[in-house]
């Protein structure tokens, strides 16, 4: 038994880099497609992005932890920790004010994980963050070893796991258990944080028997123009943003969020 899932996240917001991204994934005549989550915040056009996938049911949305303070009202509810998530905040409540409040319950619903069994004992779960926390509290960046994610991994068995929420996307083979484990990162399509600015997804393959292959792709995208409809929209420090869409590089980098 054969089949493959394409999985993307992190779309935030920016409708060229997603429509760009899906043109890419349809050419990889996948079985299943998946996003993994952050739809929107940091990005002009978050309605446009709801919608399009609330009229494309067969793909699966995880929820992702900027989806859940727009959706959820965090900016109203929690102090911010830093200056940052002080900005962050001021543009979930703008983002929120875009969008109707069918689109925000729509959000509001979208499960936390998904989990794939193409043959019984193999398991392929997807999730934002990381299994047990949507990405507010902790994450997989790519500065982890080997050894630091098997121990965020000790009480998860499955044999595949995909996420987004660290704007870079890889694949690790984790050595566990007398097993191998892969976890693949599938973002990001809004923008990328490790100087690569173009948009990313993931292939993940199932060839029966328990035996798995799983890539990242890239996808050639001319940034500018919507670098500079960032820069002048609504985004309060629509700049930084743009930086991040041009370089593939957060906008801060002595204090990256995760």
């Amino acid at each position: 038994m054969r089949f493959r899932y394409c999985l993307y996240s992190d779309i935030h917001a920016q409708v060229p880099q997603l429509e760009a991204v899906e043109r890419a994934v349809a050419r990889e005549e996948p079985d299943k497609i998946v996003v993994a989550g952050d739809l929107v915040g940091l990005g002009p056009e978050p309605e446009k992005i709801v919608q399009h996938f609330m009229e494309r049911p067969e793909i699966d949305v995880i929820v992702g932890n900027v989806d859940l303070w727009v959706a959820n009202k965090v900016d109203e509810k929690l102090p911010p920790k830093s200056p940052h998530q002080e900005w962050m905040f001021r543009m979930t409540r703008m983002t929120r004010e875009r969008m109707a409040e069918a689109q925000l319950e729509w959000l509001r619903k979208r499960p936390f994980s998904m989990t794939y069994t193409p043959e019984r004992g193999h398991d392929f779960h997807v999730f934002h963050g990381t299994p047990y926390d949507i990405g507010d509290g902790d994450a997989f960046p790519a500065r982890l070893t080997d050894e630091q994610v098997a121990g965020k991994l000790k009480d998860y068995d499955f044999d595949v796991g995909a996420h987004g929420h660290i704007h870079g996307p890889s694949v690790r083979r984790i050595r566990k258990n007398g097993k191998v484990q892969i976890l693949v990162c599938v973002a990001a399509v809004g923008m990328s944080w490790d100087g690569d600015p173009r948009p990313a997804y993931a292939v993940v393959d199932y060839l029966g028997d328990g035996r798995w292959e799983a890539r990242v792709e890239r996808v050639e995208f001319d940034p500018e123009e919507q670098a500079r409809l960032n820069e002048n929209c609504w985004i309060e420090h629509g700049e930084r943003i743009a930086g991040m869409i041009r370089t593939g590089r957060f906008w801060n980098p002595d204090h990256m969020p995760h």
